[in-house]
């Protein structure tokens, strides 16, 4: 197959690239490995490295999730914060990881072409730990280095039908106000102590989408209009706590016999010096307990709409989500819950937007700014059930940030970075107990390399 070699601009349009990556901002070089018979094999990806500094808050986590309770702060779900102010200085991935994309593309057959696409991301830093031989814990033996993720591994047919797609690849709802956002080449959220990526503005405009296995239908463009249907293998409620209030309720949603379905309406329309692109996009899936109750099933749905304006040098661009049981960052992670029977089972309300602005200097430097916060709706207390406990209420949840950022291609290849973002996370009052609030300031110097 290797009998010819090519190099390429590639806007990152090479298999399902553009929609997973969103790198269509800059132009990079790839090799195209051709056969006589057709088929193509070509690689893309990107290394990058961030230096932050961040000025956290106690009790500040960049997700959200370390909630001031009734009995004061601990930690509701994902590990919690620093007990007092600390002051961090880090060289990590930001809120892309390096990529590493091995792309197939197949003859075209009566007007059909397959593409096909795996791609492998990992970050390079450790786990704050330079050498951690026993990850924190003796006996569980090995070297604690950069963490991998496989996050594509699909397959997308097309023809005049429109593309039938199949495989893992980046969710359908929130998709699109993620790969616009302007912290996706830069930091966002700062990453405190993990291995993993930053968190860039999830939970400050957006949920987190996530990438899962899926069959889906996008419809040619019609009239400027395109559709996308996706059929997803169903996610369980994610809550990393077991006893909260004496209630143990860790896994009690645990049945999903229908899949979760997502979809997105687009249209684009195009202008002198510029253009319009409006979208909406939703998501529906239902959960059970295997538990007996009478009430032991949630529904997790979610409805967003956004519009991306393009006019000479300016680019304006606004997101709207709400939903009930999404969850404040990470979807499917923490909006829902039950007792341990299965007999009461609540989700909560979540809202979210962001607004961001830009202006392209010399087609090389972008200059943008954005705010956007994301709330969440405590649960209700509910009272003595059949196992003789209650379930406790739980605060309202806000989370906001502002950034400021310099983006500058050097050249198609390289990119360098400059932000600022400043990040507030409100616990509302529960009961006698007070609200709270905590705060994190992040300044962050990187750069990219794309091939």
């Amino acid at each position: 197959m290797a009998k010819q070699f090519k190099t390429t601009k590639l806007a990152i349009a090479v298999g399902v690239a553009a929609v997973s990556l969103g790198l269509s901002a800059t132009a990079n070089a790839v090799i195209v490995v051709g056969g006589d018979n057709g088929w193509e094999v070509s690689f893309d990806g990107n290394i990058n490295a961030m230096y932050t500094v961040t000025d956290f808050d106690a009790g500040f986590t960049s997700l959200g999730y370390d909630t001031p309770t009734a009995n004061g702060t601990r930690s509701d779900f994902l590990g919690a914060g620093n007990a007092t102010e600390l002051d961090s200085g880090r060289v990590t991935s930001g809120y892309l990881p390096a990529f590493f994309s091995f792309n197939v593309k197949s003859p075209t057959v009566k007007g059909i072409t397959a593409t096909g696409r795996m791609s492998f991301a990992p970050v390079i830093q450790n786990d704050n730990n330079k050498n951690q031989m026993f990850g924190g814990t003796p006996g569980n033996g090995g070297f604690q280095g950069s963490s991998m993720d496989v996050r594509e591994v699909v397959v997308n047919v097309e023809g005049q039908f429109g593309t039938l797609s199949f495989g893992r690849t980046l969710s359908i709802f929130g998709r699109q106000a993620m790969l616009k956002d302007q912290t996706l080449f830069g930091v966002g959220a700062p990453n405190k102590q993990s291995g993993g990526i930053t968190g860039g503005r999830t939970g400050r405009g957006y949920t987190y989408p996530n990438f899962n296995a899926r069959f889906s239908f996008t419809t040619p463009m019609v009239g400027g209009f395109q559709a996308e249907f996706g059929l997803y293998d169903p996610s369980q409620e994610q809550r990393m706590v077991g006893t909260i209030g004496g209630e143990n309720y860790a896994g009690i949603l645990d049945e999903t016999d229908t899949p979760r379905f997502e979809g997105e309406l687009k249209y684009t329309t195009a202008f002198d010096s510029g253009s319009i692109e409006m979208w909406i996009d939703g998501l529906w899936q239902d959960i059970e307990s295997s538990k007996v109750g009478s009430q032991n099933d949630v529904t997790v749905a979610a409805f967003g709409a956004g519009a991306d304006i393009k006019f000479g040098g300016f680019n304006v661009l606004g997101y709207y989500y709400t939903g009930s049981g999404l969850g404040r960052s990470l979807q499917f992670t923490g909006g829902t819950r039950c007792d341990s029977t299965g007999n009461r089972c609540q989700e909560v309300n979540n809202e979210g937007y962001y607004v961001q602005g830009s202006y392209m200097v010399s087609g090389k430097t972008k200059v943008a700014t954005s705010y956007g916060q994301s709330s969440e709706d405590g649960f209700r207390a509910v009272g003595v059930g059949l196992n003789n406990a209650a379930l406790n209420g739980t605060r309202d949840v806000d989370m906001d940030m502002w950034t400021i950022g310099v983006y500058h291609d050097m050249n198609s290849w390289m990119k360098l970075i400059a932000e600022y973002s400043s990040l507030e996370n409100d616990y509302g009052s529960l009961g006698a107990s007070a609200g709270a609030s905590t705060e994190a300031d992040a300044f962050t110097l990187g750069t990219f390399l794309f091939w």
